[in-house]
This record gives structure tokens, C-alpha cells and sequence, in this order.
């Protein structure tokens, strides 16, 4: 057992060492696996785990033991070989980086299951550990230095951690441009191809360092899932990088202490929060989440519908000008124009909200008409859509009767500026292809 930190009993000193030395590979698991979910090669963890197989098949071939060392190097070896290949497949066999990364490690893995079924069928590979890790006895094998008794996994995995920062700091300029466009990286000197096969063979080293603590299995969702969970909230790397190690420190801490309350599989208890967080983000994320999602489609859906009121009360005026140009318009009349008679109180809903905002305002016989700063928000709309409809018959001559539908749809995302272009762009049209008038320009700020 550690004899340090010595302010601590023996108890909570091995659960000092399993959760610094599970936050330290978590970590560095989740910032490589930033870039896995940026590139799409999510994946690869998964695969490397399986193609390690003949590696450790052959270490004990070649020692006749099972030690971690030998089977390390193994492990290590057969996780490069496969990131390797991969790279060389997608570089020059004109494969995807998923189709060469799968003729790869299946290829691997058979060939592991022969060399262990042939050689190696007697030799006794604990499949729970294999598995889920074995991270509760992380402190059980020290190494001596500086006079101190230290986990051995300890220094595997900070050095892992420490290669990767180094990496990273000495590299950030070609991996961003590696891990958005490595065909312009290439093109511009960055090393763009160069900068993705160093970050698999640090992903097959990070894999193979984190057997004995989470596991070859578990090791995929500490890969994965902190870095989605990142990019749910922010969409900065840099806040991504962080975020992710930031996650993967708190799965680690609480899912060792609640697999320490429950008796449980620690390893598998920090996949566990690490799912729960990933859940948490989904729902709750301020720029991606559900909520906020659901939030601002249902705010989107509003101004849709308070926009086509406008544009309703805006065509009544023009079709009754003539005839009486102060006539209000009913509830129940705008609910059959628009072809909504069942949504008549989100209407009156959108038309109290267009009355507090002095777009609209209601008449004696409880009717509705547009008041002056309404009735330019409605020119602008409307003209939007004619314009829009002129410019399909123009450039796509497109039936008249297939114009006003989707002149609909994009009314409600042209601006200022779009419908200016398409104006000089048709030439000032006075009238749309229904012979329509288009309204003219309204030069005071948008509402």
C-alpha cells in the first residue's frame, strides 16, 4: 500500500490514487477525443481495442508471461500498425477513413484470435478486466522514485497526458487546420495528413495505456462521449479541449464515489456519468439543447404567424382602399384567409402581441387594422415576397401557380440588404407575375 499522502488513512488514500490516476487518463481520453468527434472518427478507440489483440498474443509468444510490460509494448505496437495502415489505406488505396480503419482492425483481430486459439488457448485473459479496467487497484503496483512509493499507471499516464499538451502546444496552428480542412493544410505547408497520423497514434497509445483503467471496452465512451458533450456547448476547440477534460475530471470523480457507495464497477460507473452528462447537455445546453432548441422554434413559429397577419391585413388594405380604406378586418376573417380557423387563439394571441408592440390596433366593432409603423413592417414583408416570386419567374420560370407558396416560405428571412440585390438584380420591377404591385422601398430601420 501508498505510505503517501501521509495526512490521509489507507482507505482514502487508495481512493486518492484511483481517482487522480482515472482523472489523468479520462482526461487526456476525452481532449484526443475532441478531435476523433470533430473528424468523425469517433470509432476509432473501439477499433483500436480490437486490433491490439495479436499484439498481446505475440508479447506472450515471445516472453511466456503475461506481465504489463511486454504486453504494453505489444499492445502499443499493433495499435500503431493499425493507425498506421488505416492512414496509408485512406492516403493512397482510395479508401474513406472509416472503410480503411475497419478493413484494418478486423483484419487484426482475426488474425488475434487465430494467434491466441493456435498458441495461446490455454493462457487465462480476464474478461472483466478486459472489460471494465481494473482501475479500484491502480494502487496496488508502485514503482520507487524520489524515495516515494508511486502507482505505476500514475507516471504511464501523465506521460501520455504530457506528450499530448506538448503536442498540442507545439502544433495548435497545423491541427486546427488538419482537423477542419487537412486537404488545405496539406496545400498551404501545415502538414495536414502528418497532423492526423500523430493524433491516431497517440489515440492508439492513449487506448493502450488506459487497458488496465477502464478497460479496452469502457476506454471508447471516455473518448467519445466528453468531447460530444463539449461541442453541445460550445462550439469554440479551445472551449472544447476544455471543456471535455473538465467533464471527464467530474465523471471520474463521482462515479467512483458512488461505485465506492454501491460496490460496484468504478470504470463503469464513470462511463455511466459520463452518459448522464452527455444527457444533461443535450437537454440543457444554452446554445444546442432541446429546451432551448424547442424554445426558439416556438419563437420562430410566432413571428411567422404574427408576420403573415401583417401581410393578411396589409393585402386587405389594398384590395378595399378603394372601397373603404379605414375597414377593419375580423378574427374570424383573417383565421380563413390564413386557412387556421382551428388556431384562433394562438391568432389572437400574435395579434395581442402585435397590438403591445403598436404594429396593430383594434377598432370599436372589435375588428383589426394596421397603424402606421404596422403598415411599414408589412410593406417591407410583402415586398419581400413579390419581389421573391418575381425573381423565380425570372431566373427559374417557374408556374405561377408554384410561386406564391414558396415565396411564403422565404418572406421571413429576407432583409434589407437581400431584397435590395434581388431588385437591382430584376431590374426595379413595378409589378410581380400576378401583376401585383410591388410596394416601395420603406427607408426608416426595420422593426
Amino acid at each position: 500500500m501508498l505510505d503517501w499522502p501521509a495526512f490521509l488513512d489507507p482507505t482514502m488514500r487508495l481512493a486518492f490514487w484511483t481517482i487522480l490516476v482515472g482523472t489523468i487518463a479520462n482526461v487526456t481520453c476525452a481532449i484526443l477525443g475532441c478531435f476523433l468527434v470533430l473528424r468523425r472518427m469517433s470509432m476509432l478507440g473501439d477499433a483500436l481495442s480490437h486490433a491490439v489483440l495479436p499484439g498481446l498474443a505475440i508479447a506472450f509468444l515471445l516472453t511466456g508471461t503475461t506481465a504489463a510490460v511486454p504486453m504494453f509494448v505489444g499492445a502499443a505496437v499493433f495499435a500503431m500498425l493499425t493507425a498506421g495502415l488505416s492512414r496509408l489505406l485512406t492516403t493512397y488505396g482510395h479508401a474513406t477513413e472509416e472503410s480503411g480503419l475497419g478493413i484494418v482492425f478486423t483484419a487484426f483481430f482475426a488474425l488475434g484470435i487465430l494467434l491466441v486459439q493456435m498458441f495461446a488457448e490455454k493462457v487465462h485473459l480476464d474478461r472483466d478486466v478486459v472489460l471494465e479496467g481494473a482501475i479500484e487497484y491502480v494502487a496496488l503496483e508502485t514503482i520507487t522514485l524520489f524515495g516515494l512509493r508511486w502507482p505505476t499507471a500514475f507516471w504511464t499516464t501523465s506521460a501520455i497526458l504530457a506528450a499530448s499538451l506538448l503536442w498540442l502546444g507545439l502544433f495548435w496552428k497545423e491541427i486546427k487546420a488538419a482537423v477542419f480542412d487537412p486537404m488545405y493544410a496539406a496545400a498551404i505547408g501545415l502538414y495536414g495528413q502528418t497532423m492526423l497520423g500523430v493524433l491516431v497514434v497517440l489515440v492508439a497509445i492513449c487506448v493502450v495505456g488506459s487497458f488496465k483503467i477502464v478497460g479496452s471496452i469502457l476506454v471508447v465512451a471516455m473518448l467519445i462521449v466528453p468531447g460530444a458533450t463539449a461541442q453541445l456547448v460550445s462550439q469554440r476547440l479551445v472551449n472544447m479541449l476544455v471543456l471535455s477534460g473538465v467533464f471527464a475530471a467530474i465523471a471520474t470523480a463521482f462515479g467512483y464515489a458512488v461505485a465506492w457507495h454501491l460496490n460496484t464497477s468504478a470504470a463503469g460507473m464513470m462511463a455511466v456519468f459520463t452518459g448522464l452528462g452527455y444527457g444533461l447537455a443535450l437537454v440543457f445546453s444554452p446554445s444546442q439543447g432541446l429546451l432551448v432548441t424547442r424554445l426558439r422554434r416556438a419563437r420562430l413559429r410566432s413571428r411567422i404567424r404574427e408576420e403573415d397577419l401583417l401581410g393578411i391585413l396589409f393585402r386587405w388594405e389594398e384590395q378595399r382602399k378603394e372601397v373603404d380604406p379605414h375597414g377593419s378586418m375580423s378574427l374570424e376573417r383573417m383565421a380563413e384567409l390564413a386557412e387556421d380557423s382551428a388556431g384562433q387563439h394562438r391568432m389572437q394571441s400574435s395579434l395581442n402581441r402585435l397590438e403591445n408592440a403598436v404594429l396593430v390596433e383594434q377598432t370599436r366593432d372589435e375588428g383589426y387594422v394596421l397603424t402606421d409603423r404596422g403598415r411599414r413592417a408589412a410593406q417591407r414583408l410583402v415586398r419581400g415576397h413579390r419581389l421573391w416570386e418575381s425573381y423565380l419567374g425570372s431566373e427559374f420560370q417557374l408556374p405561377e401557380d408554384h410561386l406564391h407558396e414558396a415565396a411564403h416560405q422565404i418572406e421571413h428571412y429576407l432583409d434589407q440588404e437581400s431584397r435590395e440585390q434581388i431588385e437591382r438584380e430584376l431590374g426595379s420591377p413595378e409589378s410581380d407575375p400576378h401583376g401585383r404591385s410591388i410596394p416601395p422601398r420603406v427607408t426608416d430601420p426595420e422593426n
